[in-house]
């Protein structure tokens, strides 16, 4: 295989990013900032054991708040018309995958009010044992089919050993990494906005047209009804492409921050 040099052009020229001057004056409108008339605020409810089921759900006190819209749980949110995507299918059942699955939302009137009624949601649980001791000493390990970016799980390129074998010096080492978590300048959000004319999400996206499809999917909707709006993303780093651990309904949009009314 012959090489091929590719002479780079954009590379450490002085290029003026299209929306650099916006983003840094601070004039750039992001998701969250679309204007809405009388917009509605969720507040989601989470899990809070690591695998098992909800037994039980007393959401009387929350209801009763001034200023609250709606509790929404897997006993009262409409059915989505396909729940073969586990991700999407939120809200369908009371079983839980995972702490922090999203099992609920407060919809109220402002933030504040949708946050306290929130913390008087009564869920209790029936938990699993669970395991996530992730070691390589474990005899139960496995190879995935695929990996993260739909690549094969391994692969082999040249020879390794006969490389090894010439090689002057070898380092023989194994490295461990702790977790890591991406912080976008823009956090997630969403604008839901139903109409007779169908949907209008504005988000922080990567990939509005994937979005597009999976929502018009779960809500059994063509995708002409469904328009997605990214003004701006404020950081991805590998998230904000695909609609997971996301929510919504036909009346109440839970995902969303706010929900033009």
């Amino acid at each position: 295989m012959s090489a091929v040099r590719i002479t780079p052009r954009a590379v450490g020229a002085p290029l003026v990013r299209i929306d650099g001057p916006e983003k840094v004056t601070g004039a750039a409108a992001y998701a969250f900032e679309q204007p809405v008339e009388r917009p509605a605020y969720l507040y989601p409810l989470q899990a809070t054991i690591a695998t098992g089921r909800i037994t039980s759900i007393d959401t009387s006190a929350a209801t009763g708040e001034p200023g609250v819209l709606a509790v929404l749980t897997p006993n009262n949110a409409p059915r989505l018309a396909a729940t073969d995507d586990a991700e999407l299918a939120i809200l369908q059942s009371e079983e839980v995958a995972f702490r922090g699955q999203l099992v609920g939302g407060v919809v109220a009137e402002t933030p504040e009010i949708a946050r306290q009624a929130a913390s008087l949601v009564r869920l209790d649980y029936e938990a699993r044992a669970h395991d996530v001791e992730l070691r390589s000493h474990r005899d139960d390990l496995y190879a995935p089919q695929i990996v993260n970016g739909f690549f094969e799980t391994d692969t082999v390129q040249g020879d390794v050993d006969a490389a090894l074998a010439s090689a002057a010096v070898r380092l023989d080492a194994t490295y461990s990494t702790p977790h890591e978590h991406h912080n976008p300048m823009e956090p997630h959000s969403t604008i839901a906005i139903w109409t007779d004319d169908g949907l209008t999400l504005y988000l922080s996206s990567q990939g509005v047209h994937r979005i597009r499809g999976d929502v018009a999917g779960v809500f059994g909707l063509e995708p002409r009804r469904v328009r997605v709006v990214s003004p701006h993303v404020g950081g991805g780093f590998g998230s904000k492409h695909v609609p997971t651990r996301t929510s919504s309904s036909p009346r109440w949009p839970p995902s969303s921050s706010r929900a033009g009314r």
